[in-house]
């Protein structure tokens, strides 16, 4: 890839809490509609020549398989980059999209972390500019270390000198 050199930081979204909180979440789903089937005695009951609770255990292995394949799709559509010359979100596998802000159109940077993620240490990162764009940087490991990394390019002053051929600089009248 061009350009690598001036790569400061790069990533894609940390999905591993995500997938971690969901299939504890359908561990847990599994367990109470087994315990409740059962304690309705209906665990045997068949449905379509099929038990309840196997089918119900299959619908729930669906939903969280389903919401799986959304985080690693998620993975690899995103890759964020941190230049000394700008933020950038890449998005899309079979066509990329690029959004970009340069230092001298920096304007805020906001980290949001909830409770899980300050726990587990990864939030999202709201990127603005002057003229009103917005980057959003999902699902990141270490939103306030980034943070910092992307403070400390995009506040650096930008200082351009003409050239030797006198292009841009004011000459005599």
């Amino acid at each position: 890839m061009e350009g690598d050199k001036d790569v400061v930081w790069s990533g894609r979204p940390w999905i591993g809490p995500s997938v971690a909180a969901r299939t504890i979440g359908a561990a847990l789903a599994v367990v109470v509609v087994f315990v409740g089937v059962s304690a309705l005695g209906l665990a045997g009951l068949p449905i379509l020549g099929i038990p309840l609770f196997v089918l119900a255990a299959v619908i729930l292995a669906i939903a969280w398989l389903a919401s799986i394949a959304g985080l690693v799709v998620m993975r690899a559509s995103y890759r964020y980059v941190l230049r000394h010359s700008s933020v950038e979100v890449d998005r899309g596998i079979v066509s990329r999209r690029s959004l970009i802000v340069s230092p001298s159109a920096f304007a805020e940077l906001e980290v949001d972390q909830g409770v899980m993620g300050r726990m587990m240490n990864y939030g999202s990162l709201e990127v603005r500019s002057q003229g009103g764009q917005q980057l959003n940087l999902w699902l990141i490991r270490d939103p306030k270390g980034v943070s910092t990394r992307i403070r400390e390019v995009m506040t650096v002053p930008t200082v351009r000198v003409a050239g030797d051929d006198g292009a841009g600089a004011p000459g005599p009248s």
